[in-house]
């Protein structure tokens, strides 16, 4: 499949959009993006505040009862009914008719820097995908060989660009570097976007919840290997000389919208 073939797929033929109808408010987040934390954090704020028991672990299947999958059904009635997904959404998204019909909730999009991602996902898939670093650079069109990759970012970057440009009143755009700065502030905007009124003790908790060493002493026994991976190459040298070339190419090869990043300098967080 031609990479045009995969984008066209993509935009038609997944109608997984017409689920989130169901819900008050909606987590896409491009992979590798803190993930896991984000969602992590928000469900301690929300046991928190509705006086339910916290996740035990912050893997994907401990927090699903709280931020689930959008075929889940409800475990706490009491919460606000919350998905996730890494989707990149059907053409419907793009008509305002569609999207009232559907009932499209508010989305709170998480990215992170192209560069942070790529290397983060290379240094956690690494041991399965078992190829060098700028093997992986270079990517797969077809969209099968990774999980993610330059082409597989290109198509949800652009997806949710267009989709943020036409309705930006409908997407919370959150970057993990200014999750980083201020968490706090970052689960208050979300939940205000979701029109949850999260209380600030929570927040805090969920904070603290949230940091690196609490957050290893609950690490799911069952969940999948090296979610708390420690790259040991800085972005600086992993994206130079034939890497950053290849990276650059694709950049001005592929991406419609940046999303508020300059794709040509690593990210200080």
């Amino acid at each position: 499949m031609t990479y045009a073939a995969r984008v066209w797929n993509d935009n038609w033929m997944n109608f997984s959009v017409l689920r989130h109808g169901a819900f008050d408010g909606f987590l896409v987040t491009s992979k590798n993006s803190g993930t896991h934390w984000v969602k992590y954090m928000f469900a301690v704020a929300l046991a928190d505040t509705y006086g339910i028991p916290r996740p035990e672990y912050f893997s994907e299947n401990a927090v699903r009862p709280y931020i689930g999958w959008p075929k889940d059904d409800p475990v706490f009635p009491q919460l606000p009914r919350l998905a996730f997904s890494h989707t990149i959404p059907h053409r419907l998204a793009d008509w305002s008719w569609a999207r009232s019909l559907a009932g499209l909730p508010p989305y709170a999009l998480c990215v992170r820097h192209p560069m942070s991602i790529l290397a983060s996902h290379h240094a956690k898939w690494e041991y399965d995908i078992q190829v060098d670093w700028l093997e992986y650079l270079r990517g797969d069109p077809d969209g099968k060989r990774y999980r993610c990759d330059l082409y597989w970012l290109a198509r949800f970057w652009n997806r949710w660009g267009h989709i943020e440009k036409a309705f930006p009143s409908s997407i919370l755009r959150v970057q993990y570097e200014g999750t980083r700065a201020d968490p706090a502030g970052t689960l208050d905007a979300i939940a205000r976007h979701w029109k949850i009124a999260l209380k600030p003790e929570a927040i805090t908790a969920a904070v603290e919840a949230g940091t690196k060493e609490a957050m290893a002493l609950k690490v799911d026994p069952e969940a999948e290997p090296n979610v708390l991976q420690n790259r040991q190459q800085s972005l600086e040298d992993l994206f130079s000389g034939e890497a950053m070339d290849i990276y650059a190419g694709r950049i001005r090869e592929l991406f419609q919208y940046d999303l508020g990043y300059d794709f040509m300098t690593p990210p200080k967080a």
